[in-house]
């Protein structure tokens, strides 16, 4: 039964290291090992499982929604032949996991909202990258993302209100692109569904946890540096499902244009 564990352990360390509100739970049977994927988070995730190679077990291939503060069961199905007669047999040979916040919406029901700077009142920073970034604003994630250059230690804020569903603050290091998942962040759902990243926070610099209510102007975190960043900022996103989304704020609508200019609250 203890290498059943490591086998599985390797395959969701990924999941299971970043949240303990978004987990799986393991149900052993007299032929196979279960696995059941929980959320206890006030939004909707989306579970990816794709298969790399033929497998001999039961997986819930593509995506699948699972709804606020509630599971998904038998997810993934482990015959126990496989675990006792292969010493060498890895899941994350045969199959990826992951998973999303949120689901894909239709434009039409996004809300047309004018956001809060993720910053104090009589603060002012400069843009380091807004949309469309050559850096690392290109992908789909984060086209519509602004780094702001902001010191380790200044106080974030919400730039609308919603739920915490995802908050993370044990990470230490930066550098390139090998620290993409180790930046401390913040992720807030929306009333309609969309999704605000505040990322690269300081080292236990998280104000607030999962499912606690914010409101816009509540400070929620401190700036720091960590993750996939060479310099000290704040990268600020808002994301329909996986794919970032254009937004205007209430201070000027034009912030994130462009980039080298200073923005003041």
């Amino acid at each position: 039964m203890k290498r059943g564990f490591l086998i599985v352990w390797t395959l969701l360390f990924f999941i299971n290291a970043n949240s303990q509100d978004i987990t799986f739970t393991k149900t052993v049977g007299d032929t196979a090992t279960t696995y059941n994927f929980i959320n206890k988070t006030y939004a909707p995730v989306t579970l990816k499982i794709a298969k790399l190679k033929e497998i001999e077990f039961f997986i819930k291939e593509g995506e699948t929604i699972c709804k606020p503060e509630d599971s998904l069961i038998k997810v993934i199905s482990i015959p126990k032949r496989l675990v006792e007669n292969d010493s060498t047999f890895k899941t994350e040979d045969f199959i990826n996991v992951s998973y999303s916040f949120g689901i894909r919406l239709f434009k039409d029901s996004i809300k047309s909202h004018l956001y809060e700077l993720p910053f104090q009142r009589k603060k002012r920073y400069k843009i380091m990258q807004g949309f469309n970034g050559k850096f690392s604003h290109s992908s789909e994630q984060s086209r519509y993302a602004i780094d702001f250059k902001m010191p380790i230690g200044d106080t974030i804020v919400a730039a609308r209100s919603g739920y915490v569903v995802h908050a993370i603050s044990h990470f230490t290091e930066r550098g390139g692109r090998e620290f993409r998942n180790k930046a401390n962040q913040i992720i807030v759902f929306h009333d309609d569904g969309t999704l605000a990243f505040y990322v690269h926070l300081d080292t236990n610099g998280v104000l607030v946890k999962v499912n606690d209510y914010v409101k816009a102007g509540q400070p929620i975190g401190i700036s720091g540096f960590t993750g996939f960043t060479t310099k000290p900022h704040l990268h600020f996103v808002v994301r329909n499902f996986d794919s970032a989304i254009p937004i205007e704020f209430k201070k000027q609508k034009n912030i994130g244009s462009k980039s080298g200019v200073w923005i003041k609250n």
